[in-house]
């Protein structure tokens, strides 16, 4: 087995133990399926009522909502990646392994988004099929949504880690990584009230404007998912630049 599947299978294995990953799976789906079938989604330009108002046999209503969960939900799972290594002093036991730091980092990565992406099925594959059971479901558009969530759960998750490598416990690192997302989620919702090169510069930098002009709809774009992959090869890469630089003092 390789060093990166071992230690990716030793902090799985830890977050299924976690009362954390319990809890935050309780919290998401609940969340989750309360807003679509009885809020709906009143924020910004994007108005949708709930799904038994609405009567439309969609998944626009849960796919909506995907984004601002993810800013609770991603630094939750990844508040411990680093920070509480560092906090409990086992992040020098870790790294004492026959494993180099990028391999360390990837294999918490790959752990926490196998996690995330496991919560995001598991929350939105009953709504699938409720509705799938009342009206016609455009199953092709409901895969290519469930797939850009997990795309963009990965995105929110390394941006996470970032923080966690950065932060010294695991309230930090969580406040600061809802913080962050929230920011960039915010971005997405200002761009119909911005100029156009502003408006161009803010879905940029927002990746819940890339996901809800994209996936969210069923489309699915090159470019998006390029950007996506940069986003999370960029905070993968600092990530690992600041347990480089702890591990070679």
């Amino acid at each position: 087995m390789t060093p990166i599947l071992a230690v990716a299978r030793r902090e799985l294995a830890a977050a299924l133990e976690s009362p954390t990953a319990w809890i935050a799976t309780a919290a998401f789906v609940a969340a989750l399926h309360g807003l679509f079938f009885v809020v709906g989604y009143p924020i910004g330009q994007l108005q949708l009522p709930p799904f038994w108002a609405g009567g439309t046999a969609s998944l626009a209503v849960a796919f909506a909502w995907i984004p601002p969960l993810l800013v609770g939900l991603a630094p939750a799972l990844a508040m411990s990646a680093w920070a509480e290594e560092r906090r409990s002093g086992t992040e020098e036991l870790l790294l004492a392994w026959p494993i180099r730091s990028g391999e360390a980092v990837i294999a918490k990565f790959l752990a926490g988004w196998a996690l995330l992406a496991l919560l995001i099925v598991v929350a939105i594959a009953p709504l699938a099929l409720v509705v799938a059971s009342l009206g016609d479901l455009d199953w092709g558009a409901t895969l290519t949504g469930i797939a850009g969530a997990i795309v963009l759960g990965g995105a929110c998750l390394s941006i996470g880690h970032l923080v966690s490598a950065l932060a010294r416990e695991q309230l930090e690192a969580f406040l600061i990584g809802s913080l962050t997302l929230g920011a960039l989620w915010a971005l997405g919702l200002a761009i119909g009230n911005l100029p156009a090169p502003a408006a161009a510069l803010a879905h940029l930098f927002s990746p819940a404007a890339h996901y809800l002009d994209g996936a969210a709809v069923g489309l699915l774009d090159l470019r998006d998912g390029v950007y996506f992959a940069l986003l999370t090869a960029a905070a993968l890469r600092v990530t690992y630049l600041a347990v480089e630089g702890r591990r070679s003092r």
